[in-house]
C-alpha cells in the first residue's frame, strides 16, 4: 500500500514540476486526495492497465507461472482435493518492524497533536473583531456553518481555524482601513473555510502518520499543503478577476507572515513557497476547455495507471460431476496465488500465501523445500491427439446416462457431447500451436496444469521495455529538475521586481 502509494506521489511530483503552472490547480488537490485514499484505504482495485500489471508482480509458484487450466476430463475414482496446503498461511507473528512501526506512530501522533494543542490555547485568547468593516463582510459572505472573524497579537498573518464553527483569524496590527487589501485576504480564507481544507490537512497529517517512515510521504505533505495553498490564490483570482493579480500580489507580500510557530491544522496567508505562489498568481489564466479536458484525462490517466492493482486470473471453484461410466469430470481449478518482490535494501525475496496481507523472507532453498518443483510430464501433440481420439468414443458411448453435480442430476445429451469435444479440439490445437498442457504431475494424472511460453517471452520483452522507458523517465526528470532551477531563478528576479513596486507604492501611498 504505501510502495503503491509511493510511485504515485512520484509521478504527480514529475507532472507538478512540469505542469504548475499550465493547468488548474484543483487538478492536483484530485491527484493527492486519490493518492491519499489509496494510502489509508487497503483495497485492491485490478486494471489490465496498471502499471503492476505490465511489471507482473503476481507470480503463481505451483504451477511455473502457468494461467488457469481448462476443462478436462480427469479419470479417477476418488475426489479431486481443492483445498490449499495449511502450511502456506504463516502464522500471525508480530515483528520487531511491528513495533517500531507502531512506536513512530505514536512518535509522529504526539507531535501534531501537542502542536495543535498549544495553538487552539493560544487561540482561545482572540478577540471578536466587531468593526463596521467585519461585519459588512460577514453579511454578505453566508454560510451554514457560524462563521466569526477574530484577532491576535499572537500571530503575524491571517489563517483559518475550526470546522463546524470556523474561525478568520487576523493579526491585531491589522489595517481595518485598508479595505482593498482586506478583501483580497479574507475571500482566500472564506474559500479555505468552504472547502474544508482543514479536513484535507487532517487527512493528511493522519497520512504521514501511519506512512512516518516513506519519506515520500513527507513530500506529499509538503507539496499538498502548498497546493491548497495554490489553488485559493487561483480561485481568489477568479473571483476578482484577471485584472486583480498584481493587486493580489501586492496583498500576499504585505500579508506574508515573518516566521511563526508550527500550526498543523491551520490555514495560513503565508509566505510558505511565497515565490512560488506569486509566480502562480501572475500567470493565472481563465480556465479554458481544453485545460479541463487535459487536466481530466492526466487524472483519469494517472488513476488507471498508478492507482489501480495488478490484474490477475480470478479463482475458481470446482465442480464434480461423475456419470455411470465412473469418470470424474472437473472445472478449472485454479491454485492460491504466491505473490513475491525482492527488497532492494536487504536483497532478500519476500513472498506472501495470503493475496498479499503478510509477507515473510525465504531464500531459494527454503521456498524449494517448502514447495518442492514438480515433475511434470507434458502431452505431446501426438499423443494428445490419440486420447482424444478414444476420448471421442468414450464420449459418444455415454449419451443418455446421467452424472450428479451440485446434488442435481443431468443428462449426457448430444449437444453436452459436441461442446466437450469442441473444447477439447481447441486444447489440441493450443498444444498444435505451442502451449503446454501436464498430462501428470508427479506422477498423478488427477489435476492438470498449462502454460503458453510465447506469453511468457512476451512477459520478459514488456518488462525489457519498460526498463528503456524507466531510464528515459530518468533523464527526462534531470532535464525537469534543471528547467526547475532556472524557474526559480526567474522568480527570484520576479519577487525582487515586486518588492521594489512595493516599495514604490508604499513610498506613493505615504
Amino acid at each position: 500500500m504505501s510502495v503503491a502509494g509511493a510511485v504515485m506521489i512520484m509521478v504527480i511530483t514529475v507532472i507538478r514540476a512540469l505542469a504548475i503552472n499550465r493547468l488548474p490547480k484543483k487538478t492536483f488537490l484530485i491527484l493527492w486526495g486519490i493518492t491519499i485514499i489509496r494510502l489509508l484505504i487497503p483495497f485492491s482495485c485490478p486494471s489490465k492497465f496498471s502499471i503492476y500489471s505490465l511489471l507482473g508482480k503476481k507470480t503463481v509458484s505451483d504451477i511455473n507461472e502457468t494461467p488457469a487450466v481448462r476443462f478436462m476430463p480427469i479419470n479417477t475414482q476418488g475426489p479431486v482435493s481443492t483445498q490449499a496446503p495449511q502450511s502456506q498461511i504463516p502464522a500471525l507473528t508480530i515483528s520487531a518492524w511491528d513495533i517500531i512501526w507502531v512506536a513512530g506512530l505514536v512518535l509522529c501522533a504526539v507531535f501534531f497533536i501537542s502542536a495543535y494543542i498549544r495553538c487552539y490555547r493560544e487561540f482561545q485568547t482572540s478577540l471578536p473583531v466587531e468593526n463596521a468593516f467585519a461585519r459588512r463582510w460577514l453579511e454578505t459572505h453566508n454560510l451554514k456553518r457560524k462563521l466569526s472573524i477574530r484577532q491576535s497579537d499572537l500571530i503575524s498573518a491571517p489563517l483559518t481555524f475550526g470546522v463546524w464553527h470556523p474561525v478568520i483569524l487576523m493579526p491585531k496590527k491589522t489595517d481595518w482601513e485598508n479595505e482593498d487589501t482586506l478583501c483580497y485576504v479574507l475571500e482566500h480564507e472564506f474559500i479555505h473555510i468552504r472547502r474544508f481544507d482543514t479536513v484535507t490537512k487532517f487527512l493528511l497529517i493522519t497520512t504521514v502518520c501511519i506512512h512516518w517512515f516513506n519519506p515520500l510521504v513527507w513530500i506529499m505533505y509538503f507539496l499538498a499543503n502548498r497546493d491548497i495553498e495554490l489553488s485559493c490564490d487561483e480561485a481568489v483570482i477568479h473571483h476578482f478577476g484577471g485584472t486583480s493579480r498584481a493587486s493580489y500580489a501586492k496583498a500576499l507580500i504585505s500579508m506574508e507572515e515573518t516566521k511563526g510557530g508550527f500550526m498543523p491544522l491551520c490555514n495560513h496567508f503565508s509566505r510558505n513557497a511565497i515565490e512560488e505562489r506569486i509566480t502562480a498568481i501572475m500567470k493565472t489564466k481563465k480556465t479554458t476547455i481544453i485545460s479541463f479536458a487535459v487536466a481530466m484525462v492526466l487524472v483519469t490517466g494517472t488513476v488507471t495507471v498508478f492507482a489501480t492493482s495488478a490484474k490477475g486470473d480470478e479463482s475458481s471453484t470446482v465442480t464434480e460431476a461423475t456419470d455411470t461410466t465412473n469418470t470424474t469430470f472437473s472445472d478449472t481449478v485454479d491454485t492460491e496465488t504466491i505473490m513475491s518482490y525482492i527488497n532492494p535494501d536487504d536483497g532478500k525475496t519476500y513472498y506472501s500465501f495470503d493475496n498479499g496481507k503478510t509477507f515473510e523472507a525465504m531464500t531459494d532453498a527454503e521456498f524449494e523445500e517448502k514447495f518442492p518443483t514438480p515433475d511434470i510430464e507434458w502431452w505431446t501433440y501426438d499423443e494428445y491427439k490419440a486420447w482424444l481420439e478414444n476420448e471421442k468414443v468414450e464420449l459418444k458411448s455415454i449419451i443418455g446416462s446421467s452424472y450428479i453435480s451440485g446434488g442435481k442430476k443431468y443428462v449426457w445429451t448430444q449437444d453436452r457431447v459436441n461442446e466437450t469435444i469442441a473444447m477439447y479440439e481447441g486444447i489440441l490445437e493450443d498444444i498444435k500451436n505451442g502451449a503446454k498442457y501436464s498430462k501428470s504431475i508427479d506422477g498423478q494424472d488427477d489435476e492438470m496444469v498449462s502454460y503458453n511460453p510465447a506469453d511468457i517471452a512476451q512477459t520478459k520483452e514488456s518488462l525489457k521495455s519498460i526498463e528503456r522507458t524507466m531510464t528515459d523517465c530518468q533523464d527526462e526528470v534531470s532535464e525537469s529538475v534543471a528547467q526547475t532551477n532556472e524557474s526559480l531563478k526567474s522568480i527570484e528576479r520576479t519577487v525582487t521586481d515586486c518588492q521594489d513596486e512595493v516599495s514604490e507604492f508604499q513610498a506613493t501611498a505615504n
